[in-house]
């Protein structure tokens, strides 16, 4: 088992950071939680309803969505612009019987690239122009268009500069103040754990060794995690 004996909730609003080095079984966990992966036992709950038996696309319709950590894989269409990638999993909002509405669909495009501050001069531009940062924001706008309840975020900063990071943090704690959304992020690197996280789960070798609110120290952080801590 890569992840055992785990309990975890997250309460609308709140941020909550998942902590763990390479193989804690961060990654295993989202994807279990979003569908991507099946799990042996155990349920996901969202408002205490099941959702362990629904499919990732019925999952994304309850509310809970996860953004991955390669986007380049998973996350993005790389031969489409931008609006249409940010179109994509909300398509069903406004897509009546066989057609499109062009005008909503253009009204969520300008809607998520204005709030997830996308730079980019029109949704027209291809998603491949754009830079690390700004691919990722238009990823989570994606999500985000859903009108999700849980957005679950595997190490939502990988590959992007620290400019970049610091707008994507501050997005998903206004997102959560704003919107009353669970957002619940992984991340191996102990300066995000401190950074809008309500609460700090660390995890190691598929279990939650430690729990706490963001007066932790990174020292505190790193045992728990079974990471040397040099002084």
């Amino acid at each position: 088992l890569v992840v055992d004996h785990m309990n975890l909730s997250v309460r609308s609003g709140e941020v909550v950071c998942i902590y763990g080095l390479m193989g804690a079984g961060r990654t295993e966990m989202m994807e279990c939680a979003a569908g991507r992966l099946p799990a042996q036992s155990g349920s996901v709950k969202l408002h205490d309803r099941d959702v362990s038996r629904l499919s990732i696309a019925d999952r994304i319709s309850a509310g809970l969505v996860l953004v991955p950590e390669d986007r380049q894989r998973d996350g993005l269409v790389q031969t489409m612009s931008v609006g249409q990638n940010l179109s994509l999993s909300s398509i069903a909002a406004f897509t009546r019987g066989l057609f499109t509405s062009r005008k909503d669909e253009r009204k969520v495009i300008e809607d998520s690239i204005r709030e997830v501050t996308v730079k980019t001069e029109s949704g027209a531009t291809m998603i491949g122009a754009l830079s690390g940062g700004n691919q990722q924001k238009v990823v989570i706008g994606k999500m985000l268009a859903t009108r999700p309840e849980v957005i679950l975020l595997d190490e939502p900063s990988r590959g992007i500069d620290i400019g970049a990071k610091a707008e994507v943090f501050k997005l998903l704690a206004k997102t959560a103040e704003d919107r009353g959304l669970a957002v619940l992020y992984s991340t191996s690197e102990v300066g995000e754990c401190l950074s809008i996280a309500h609460r700090i789960i660390v995890m190691n070798r598929g279990r939650i060794t430690a729990e706490f609110d963001h007066t932790a120290t990174k020292e505190q952080i790193m045992a728990a995690s079974g990471e040397a801590v040099h002084h």
